[in-house]
């Protein structure tokens, strides 16, 4: 998978990945439906599975409280690649952690009888918040390059724009932001006679007219991402004979995320990054660069409904076959945003700094539907096995504006997302043994491809090998009274991912003549969780 780093986007600009990042489903839920993979289209009767089929509900002819709480570890390992010209290889990997306690699971099923032996047996009202999805992430990675740096591709981004205006107290009205706090904060500066011309300030303007890098910079990249998206569904489901379930969930979808990314660089050489200042008397003085340093900080928060349709059948006693549709979401969503940037010297007294304002947008997001169909096996009260196949085409995914039809502003995001995303599939296995009565011993397995496609040399549109995958177990147990409990371990494996820092800018027309750096990171997230209920 690709990621192009946030300093490559403009303010208030929407990306693919933050189409494919909000339409991401990644279900939690109790211990129980973790532990067995999330299969459980086909079984309900678990609090963690009223997302998956709303169906599920009606399996039990008794009502049920959960509260699920969950520790997350993430683990990363970022390797620099500072000179993809010169030297594709990757250097030594940097390990990141972090660690946050969620509540990916909270809710409570009322089951009422009707007294019949046959036809509607049961009806069932609820509330349940399961977590989709949660953002956690902390890489870092670190190289040194002798060839490109982040000043000299934030002067090649100005370069056009004037002077005058990057560096007035209007630039965030009427230019791009970044660039406005590159000048401002001294990481770029005019030169020559002209309004528009920039150079960086790890660059050197040579006699023949040439820019480039004045010597070895050391660069360092790192990011966090924190927040989670939670599914609160009011369910209903009908039981019919035991035999057919039905329900329905009207869910309303919470989302909060929060991504803070900087990217320094450090002269290896003071003396060879010297900048003459005039000192308004007649003569010179000399600044000798020491490092600098550029920030984003980006915040998402949306709020959405949907519907969801599901029936569980049971054809014969040890056949459960389960079927699920949910619409699509149209989440409303508030960001806001915010760039600074920091030049540091030998001499602090030239230091400089500057602040963008913090911007804000809201806009309109529709998410895919999903579908999803199950099946599971029972062995009597020994176990069962069960597996489910889920499938989103992400290429149906739209930006809008709020207040208008006019959505022309989204027209090319929009044109990306139909061009560089498509259907995501997902496999989940999971299975249960009850050695004893009392005890129940599972495990589980997830599957889910890549939404993104690019194309190929040929121009074929093609999915990338990048496939995330969770493997879980855990223990159940049940009491002969009202109360049980349930422990859950999983590993989430992402795919490997490609990020770009900053954009090349050494060019030749359209020929690039030196790449700018390259960061392979891949992540691991472990959850371990513990679900405690009530039966009654």
């Amino acid at each position: 998978m690709i990621a192009l780093a946030a300093v490559t986007s403009a303010a208030s600009a929407q990306t693919v990945s933050d189409a494919l990042k909000f339409g991401d489903y990644n279900y939690y839920g109790t211990a129980r439906s973790i532990a067995m993979g999330n299969a459980f289209t086909a079984l309900g009767g678990d609090l963690g599975s009223v997302n998956i089929n709303p169906a599920g509900s009606a399996v039990n002819s008794f009502s049920q409280i959960t509260i699920t709480p969950n520790v997350s570890f993430s683990a990363s390992k970022a390797s620099y690649c500072a000179e993809p010209s010169v030297n594709p290889a990757f250097g030594s990997a940097y390990k990141n952690n972090s660690t946050r306690f969620t509540m990916p699971n909270i809710g409570a099923m009322i089951n009422f009888e009707t007294g019949r032996k046959t036809g509607l047996k049961n009806v069932s009202f609820g509330f349940v918040a399961n977590a989709t999805s949660n953002f956690i992430d902390n890489t870092a990675a670190a190289g040194r390059n002798g060839e490109t740096s982040f000043a000299g591709s934030l002067a090649a981004r100005a370069t056009g724009l004037p002077f005058s205006g990057l560096n007035s107290s209007s630039a965030y009205d009427s230019y791009d932001w970044l660039s406005a706090v590159g000048l401002q904060s001294g990481i770029i500066a005019n030169y020559g006679d002209g309004d528009s011309d920039y150079i960086g300030v790890t660059e050197k303007l040579y006699e023949d007219n040439t820019i480039q890098l004045a010597d070895d910079i050391d660069q360092r990249y790192g990011r966090q991402a924190y927040g989670n998206k939670y599914d609160m569904v009011f369910n209903f489901g009908l039981n019919f004979s035991d035999k057919i379930y039905f329900g329905a969930n009207l869910g309303i979808i919470s989302m909060d995320y929060s991504y803070d990314q900087y990217f320094k660089e450090f002269a290896v050489n003071n003396d060879s990054f010297n900048i003459d200042y005039d000192d308004g008397n007649g003569g010179i003085r000399t600044a000798y660069l020491d490092a600098l340093r550029y920030r984003y900080a980006y915040e998402a928060s949306g709020a959405g409904v949907y519907g969801k349709f599901g029936i569980i059948a049971v054809p014969v006693k040890w056949l459960r076959l389960g079927l699920a549709f949910q619409t699509p979401t149209a989440l409303r969503i508030k960001e806001h945003w915010q760039h600074a940037g920091d030049t540091y010297f030998t001499d602090a007294s030239f230091n400089a700094s500057a602040q963008s304002p913090r911007g804000e947008y809201e806009y309109k997001f529709v998410s895919p539907c999903r579908v999803n169909a199950g099946a599971a096996v029972t062995f009597g009260s020994f176990g069962l096995l069960s597996a489910d196949y889920e499938m989103s085409n992400y290429s149906t995914m739209k930006f809008k504006e709020i207040d208008t039809n006019d959505n022309s502003a989204f027209e090319p995001v929009n044109q990306d997302i139909k061009d560089y995303t498509g259907p995501s599939h997902s496999l989940r296995i999971g299975t249960e043994i009850r050695p004893l009565p009392f005890l129940g011993v599972r495990a589980g397995y997830n599957l889910v491809t890549s939404g993104e496609r690019y194309f190929d040399s040929f121009g074929n549109k093609q999915a990338p090998k990048a496939k995330r995958h969770a493997v879980a177990a855990g223990l159940g147990f049940s009491s002969k009274g009202a109360f049980f409990a349930d422990l859950a371990f999983r590993g989430t494996f992402y795919p490997k991912e490609y990020i770009y820092p900053y954009d090349d800018y050494i060019l030749d027309g359209g020929q690039v003549l030196s790449y700018t750096p390259e960061i392979l990171s891949k992540k691991k997230v472990w959850d371990v969780m513990l679900t405690l209920g009530f039966r009654f």
